[in-house]
């Protein structure tokens, strides 16, 4: 059974696009602790600027999608994942990437 809460550090860039630049959703290869038994709406999640940062922003697990690069940036704004991308290719990265990952929405608390 899981914790009560998703726990997801994050690098400071990571983090500050999520503080101030409209990131809303993270991506992470599928597997260990990202699958839907551990992701799933209406789970509280604590983002954190690093492991023992003190910057964190807490909220909650909103829609979650699964699949390769391609079919979660057709299904989501490549803008709400990688708000510092100029194009969805610059988004994307390597096009060969055939691997499967979680895309979830973090809903962030109002202060």
């Amino acid at each position: 059974m899981p914790s009560e809460k998703l726990f997801v550090p994050l690098k400071t860039e990571f983090f500050l696009d999520f503080q101030d630049r409209g990131k809303e959703y993270e991506l992470r290869k599928y597997g260990r602790n990202f699958t839907e038994r551990n992701v799933y709406p209406g789970r509280r999640v604590l983002l954190r600027n690093g492991y023992s940062g003190k910057a964190e922003l807490w909220g909650t697990v909103g829609r979650v999608v699964i699949g390769s690069l391609e079919s979660i940036f057709r299904e989501v704004d490549y803008k709400l994942i990688e708000p510092r991308a100029k194009t969805i290719n610059e988004a994307r990265g390597n096009p060969e990437d055939k691997e499967i990952y979680l895309a979830f929405q973090v809903l962030i608390d109002k202060k």
